[in-house]
């Protein structure tokens, strides 16, 4: 099979995927550059084209900051996702890239709609999550964890109604994860709390 026939069969791989989870067509386009760039008559040998086009979605939705969970990504394609994060890792060596893990603050949005949680606490927890970056305290976290201890974190601030193991059930994270992130965060903005149960310019 040639080079196009094959990139064809990626880009329905590609979209199959995508609509199964719901995912926008920006990351289609950025998932459908990548798979063209890196898959060439050089680079495909052994290689599949829909474990590749898997793998391009996965790096698309990172880079377009839209979050998806690898493991929902590994099962509709039906990979594992060991390999789906070593067919990732490929295509940022074959290109000389390196894309960035998800921002934070993109699960924040997802988990508090979903919790029911007010825009007050949804705007307190992005907040924690700003501040807690810019002093390194997300370095190596996985977003996902860190997201949620945020969630957690605001909601007990303003006193809503969210328990760990909500959080824990809607993120699909660890409740020991939750509360080692939720006790770095606290102690690093706990004093710029205020009394109205907000953030205090650091």
């Amino acid at each position: 099979m040639d080079i196009d026939a094959l990139r064809e069969r990626g880009d329905e791989r590609i979209r199959a995927v995508a609509d199964a989870l719901d995912l926008p067509e920006t990351v289609c386009e950025t998932a459908y550059a990548i798979l063209h760039q890196v898959y060439t008559d050089e680079t495909q040998q052994g290689r599949s084209c829909e474990v590749i086009a898997t793998a391009a979605l996965y790096l698309a939705c990172k880079r377009e900051n839209v979050p998806a969970h690898p493991r929902e990504i590994a099962a509709e394609a039906d990979i594992s996702e060991k390999l789906l994060f070593r067919r990732s890792k490929w295509i940022q060596s074959e290109l000389g890239i390196r894309i960035q893990s998800f921002n934070p603050s993109a699960y924040v949005d997802e988990y508090c709609e979903q919790l029911g949680l007010s825009a007050e606490t949804q705007e307190l927890a992005r907040n924690i999550v700003t501040v807690t970056t810019d002093r390194g305290l997300a370095s190596g976290k996985s977003p996902r964890g860190f997201a949620a201890a945020a969630v957690y974190y605001a909601a007990t601030i303003r006193r809503e109604d969210c328990t760990q193991t909500d959080v824990h059930e809607i993120a699909d994270v660890s409740k020991i994860t939750i509360r080692n992130r939720y006790q770095e965060q606290a102690e690093a903005v706990g004093d710029l709390v205020t009394d109205s149960g907000e953030l205090a310019a650091n």
